[in-house]
């Protein structure tokens, strides 16, 4: 089945009614530091990466500029919300992270507001379907955590006074409600090539039991086959890499740019002196590389717990969404146990087979550049840097560079006000259209077709909504049924029963017999 269009996906996530645009970077998978951290004396993987982010806008009521001289699409519209998504790809796993996803709150008032829920659970899915396709036998996993913080990629949105922003608990909900359907809907459509879906999540310092809070409401109540599991699959991803499952442990974790637990790693990387590509000198280090006080998954949570990041109150969620095809092809490394005794090949070993020696007539070829892209686009590429949309969805393909200097540029704006959001919008839209060469805006016009239905989670919209108060952890003590208030739902139906007016006096009232004075004590 071919994957649709990014537009054609979107669209159906944007409510009815709603008018605006949507803007796709991206860039080729380039050769990167390897994902995870290679065994001792083992040449490591080679790890592709790339770069994917989105931006929907949408329109703002017309205000007036002194400059009239200004091209019609520089400030027509205002970002709403972005997503930024790195892609790792080895031989044997496709890593999807979610490296960061913000807001600014804005909107038109006489639009739609829009869903970040959705339109995120539609990107996601898009390039999962996307990455399914290219290598259908391949395993892929969706990874993310869940840090509760006031702007990620928009600078002052913090301060606009119309962003909701959730505390950590809200978070982590919120993205399991986010990937949830992704969930749902790969298990129901798995037919002819069979692939199970799984979701796990992780939050340092809370059981198995205590997870339960923030899963889905019929997968707390479901018993046996349920949709998310408290742990993680780093067991799993270690079989499907061809790795022991009792390597150490530093390799048997992803190292992801911004992320709590690659800050502990490279903690304890110091600790003991183990660098990634650097050959250690120290025998027992070459041997195991172990680290000194934490030898396994479960002493690593443990220690995760007293972080800053998961301590005084605070927390992160974990996620993931294991996508594995019931027949791999690959062999397994020897999984035989693992001590100070038995070293690995040295990294001087070969470990690519020599290659054959040519023969036969030279065919020429016409030069080309290594790579495909140059640097940076040249203006006077026809295609500008954008390529087929049936294939990219209408998006931009950017270098590296290029790309990195468009987050730059977006990290140094001002969102906030909505004017200063709408004059930020069309200078990174500007910005972005010259490094590409470009002289005018490459978004795609998009119009929303999901219809809305009312009474949507607070912090499932953008912008608007009222707040709900999240009272899951708070443990209360149980009250009389006589003495329990009305519930939110039966204060808002109508329908709820008036209370028994009891014909008995509510005060019992006591007569002057039985009240006995209490004698005044004789003068001295």
């Amino acid at each position: 089945m071919k994957v649709k269009i990014l537009k054609d996906v979107l669209q159906g996530a944007l409510p009815q009614g709603f008018k605006g645009k949507i803007r796709y970077l991206y860039t080729p998978s380039k050769l990167c530091d390897p994902l995870f951290s290679p065994l001792p004396g083992k040449e490591p993987e080679k790890t592709r990466l790339a770069s994917h982010f989105l931006i929907v806008s949408g329109p703002v009521e017309p205000s007036g500029y002194d400059n009239v001289d200004k091209p019609k699409w520089l400030y027509s519209d205002v970002i709403i919300l972005g997503i930024e998504v790195l892609i790792y790809k080895s031989s044997h796993l496709t890593t999807i992270f979610v490296s960061k996803a913000d807001s600014t709150g804005f909107g038109s008032e006489h639009h739609p507001k829009v869903s970040a829920r959705a339109i995120a659970t539609s990107f996601l899915k898009w390039l999962l379907d996307r990455e399914q396709q290219k290598y259908p036998q391949r395993d892929v996993v969706l990874s993310l955590f869940a840090r509760s913080q006031s702007q990620y990629l928009f600078p002052g949105s913090a301060d606009s006074g119309v962003k909701h922003i959730l505390d950590d608990r809200q978070l982590i909900k919120w993205w399991v409600t986010v990937l949830d359907p992704i969930l749902i809907e790969k298990k129901d459509a798995s037919g002819g090539n069979p692939i199970e879906f799984q979701g796990y999540l992780t939050v340092p310092g809370f059981t198995g039991s205590e997870l339960r809070q923030f899963y889905p409401t019929y997968s707390r109540a479901a018993g046996g086959n349920q949709s998310w599991l408290p742990g993680n699959p780093l067991h799993k991803l270690a079989d499907i890499r061809c790795v022991p499952a009792n390597s150490p442990t530093r390799c048997l974790l992803p190292r992801f740019p911004d992320d709590p637990k690659a800050r502990l790693m490279q903690d304890l990387d110091d600790e003991v002196g183990l660098t990634d590509g650097i050959p250690s000198t120290s025998p027992i280090k070459r041997r195991n590389g172990q680290w000194s006080s934490i030898h396994n998954l479960d002493h690593f949570w443990e220690a995760m717990e007293f972080r800053q990041e998961c301590s005084s109150g605070r927390m992160v969620g974990f996620l993931w969404i294991l996508a594995s095809p019931q027949k791999r092809s690959g062999k397994r490394i020897d999984d035989g146990p693992i001590d100070e005794s038995h070293e690995f090949p040295s990294v001087k070993t070969p470990t690519k087979p020599k290659r054959k020696r040519l023969t036969g007539p030279i065919i020429p070829r016409k030069p080309r550049l290594k790579g495909g892209l140059p640097s940076m686009m040249s203006p006077t590429n026809k295609s500008k840097g954008i390529l087929n949309p049936t294939e990219s969805g209408n998006g931009l393909l950017l270098s590296k560079e290029g790309y990195d200097k468009a987050m730059q540029i977006l990290l140094h704006l001002d969102f906030s006000n909505v004017k200063l959001a709408e004059q930020s919008t069309g200078k990174w839209v500007a910005e972005v259209s010259s490094i590409c060469g470009l002289s005018s805006d490459w978004a795609e016009h998009v119009e929303g077709i999901m219809k809305t239905v009312k009474c949507a989670v607070a912090s499932d919209v953008v912008s608007g909504g009222c707040d709900v108060n999240d009272i899951g952890g708070i443990v209360r003590k149980r009250k009389h049924q006589a003495d329990q208030p009305l519930s939110g739902t039966q204060a808002v139906s109508g329908t709820e029963k008036k209370p028994t007016v009891s014909a008995a006096p509510a005060v019992n009232m006591l007569s002057a017999g039985m009240i006995r004075k209490k004698p005044k004590p004789s003068p001295a």
